[in-house]
């Protein structure tokens, strides 16, 4: 009795084995959690099972459905021997393929040689590919890759198991960490027939486990790319969206991305100067190029016309005020016309000389005027006083008792709200439509910082709030100065202004020449309100061209 107990009990090389599978499972399934992109982990799971098995070469097939029904994907391949150059294909999902017959059956097939498979089995092995290639696919392992609900995702294949008696002799004698999969090499027939062996049966229970984590892996990574470019089409859906709103900055804030991880990749190979220390990887450009895409997010809940206002006076203002000065030159004329006409029936022609005379000069400075409003209602590219424009529109103004609406109400040349805005010296908008403006940062700091941002990119709201602040404080919402501004702040504010000058015509603003721009960005430089060393970058390196389509 107790020697059948003994029997029974594993020997000390099965104990090691078992030790041994379980370290390489736990030490697998740490990689295949922390690789993310799916192409990078279908290499890392295929690596780790030729390595563990001694397999010289490895496909993983992906199950998926066509217009002509179940299909599997041939998604990634590696052979040691041979350096075979890969296409991805699809094939039938059916039981005349071992790939298929496993993803069907979920059976694990493990054979000593595809060349002698037993003919009452539903499937074959096609040689047309070993007879093309010159390669001899003698042991196959296949096995099932199964997610978390237990169905059936694709297939994992491993050929030519190389864990022979002389491959473990040389194994031994290699140096420490050679495993045999990379280094015993199959090149004559000889070498398919000496230095290939069946897969060992401790390999389908292991290989199953193994296939499943990568199956989960896998779910996970496709599930991540998923929402990235779900989340991705998002943004630039609703980018398109609010800029919709406004046809002429239509692309701005693709253009500010794409300037700005440019500048970001310039800097990050800048190993001298203020910034040489730096270094940004991919995560920080993704974080930086959604910025720079929701930067202006905030103007959708603004009310359109202002941020589209292309002069002074909104155009029905401008009409209403080109019909008021019409309105008071005819009305005076034909108040002259009546006075002349009543002194000519009286005889007093002088007095209706008179009339006529001043009705002509009062007709030719409304008509000045309405030219003089003209020129007035357009932007302005200086900081020129136009007080004095305005004086000589005041003067302008038919006496009291002519400057009467229809109900005898006193009719202003100007409103004050006119006044004002004919006043401004430096483009289109008067104090309170710069306030409304600028409050898009707030609307967008708001919006953004509602989005649950994973870790890699939680600066995106800091970098959207700020990149309207100048290092000397002038900038907005809140005047931050220097270090205060985050580095990536400062590359979309500087990437923004550049578009803002250099974007085509918009009805504000004509485009200004290349060497305009970068005269005023390196004067604003000069004057310390954008970064200095970022402007240089910008212009040295060609930043800007990542605005161009």
């Amino acid at each position: 009795m107790n020697h059948a107990r003994d029997e029974a009990r594993p020997s000390l090389a099965e104990l090691m084995d078992a030790y041994e599978d379980q370290r390489l499972l736990v030490g697998i399934g740490r990689d295949l959690i922390t690789e993310k992109e799916p192409m990078r982990l279908l290499g890392l799971i295929l690596d780790a099972c030729r390595r563990i098995t001694g397999a010289d070469a490895g496909s993983i097939f992906l199950c998926e459905t066509g217009d002509r029904g179940p299909l599997l994907r041939f998604k990634h391949s590696h052979t040691f021997s041979r350096d075979f150059a890969y296409e991805e294909f699809t094939m039938p999902r059916d039981e005349r393929s071992i790939a298929g017959y496993v993803s069907l059956t979920g059976q694990v097939v493990n054979l000593p040689d595809v060349y002698e498979i037993d003919p009452a089995l539903p499937y074959r092995f096609n040689r047309g590919y070993d007879v093309a290639s010159g390669y001899r696919t003698k042991s196959m392992l296949v096995v099932p890759m199964r997610d978390h609900r237990g169905e059936i995702v694709g297939v994992i294949q491993l050929i030519n198991s190389k864990e022979t008696e002389a491959a473990a002799e040389a194994e031994a004698k290699a140096a420490p960490g050679t495993e045999i999969a990379d280094f015993v090499r199959l090149e004559t027939a000889e070498d398919f027939e000496l230095r290939v062996a069946p897969f060992k049966r401790r390999y389908e229970n292991l290989m199953e486990a193994v296939a499943n984590q990568a199956a989960i892996a896998l779910e996970n990574a496709l599930m991540v790319k998923r929402i990235e470019e779900q989340f991705e089409a998002f943004v630039h859906a609703s980018i398109s969206a609010i800029e919709s709103r406004d046809p002429a900055t239509s692309g701005h804030s693709e253009r500010v991305a794409r300037c700005a991880v440019a500048l970001m990749k310039a800097t990050d190979e800048e190993k001298a100067g203020r910034y040489g220390a730096c270094s940004f990887g991919p995560a920080d450009r993704t974080e930086l190029e959604y910025a720079g895409l929701l930067h202006d997010f905030g103007k959708g809940y603004l009310d359109p016309r202002v941020f589209t206002k292309a002069k002074k006076l909104f155009e029905r203002d401008y009409d209403c005020l080109v019909m008021r000065l019409k309105y008071l030159r005819s009305r005076a004329e034909l108040a002259f016309a009546r006075r002349e006409a009543d002194a000519l029936r009286e005889g007093r022609r002088g007095e209706a000389e008179r009339d006529r005379e001043d009705s002509g000069r009062i007709a030719d400075a409304l008509l000045e005027a309405l030219d003089l409003v003209a020129v007035l209602n357009e932007p302005r590219e200086t900081e020129a006083d136009p007080e004095e424009a305005i004086g000589r529109l005041m003067a302008a103004a038919p006496p009291e008792e002519l400057a009467r609406d229809v109900d005898g109400s006193p009719l202003p040349l100007l409103t004050e709200e006119e006044r004002r805005d004919l006043s401004i010296r430096r483009g289109t908008l008067n104090a309170e439509e710069r306030r409304i403006i600028e409050s898009h940062v707030r609307y967008t700091s708001a919006f953004v910082n509602r989005i649950p941002w994973p870790p890699e990119l939680r600066g995106v709201p800091e970098y959207c709030a700020k990149h309207h602040e100048m290092l000397d404080g002038s900038g907005y919402p809140d005047g931050l100065r220097g270090d205060r501004i985050p580095l990536q702040a400062r590359m979309l504010a500087v990437a923004d202004i550049y578009d803002a000058l250099a974007a085509r015509d918009r009805p504000y603003k004509k485009a200004l020449p290349f060497e305009v721009v970068r005269r005023i960005m390196e004067d604003e430089a000069s004057r310390g309100r954008l970064d200095a060393e970022l402007v240089r970058l910008f212009f040295e390196r060609d930043c800007w061209k990542a605005s161009e389509p």
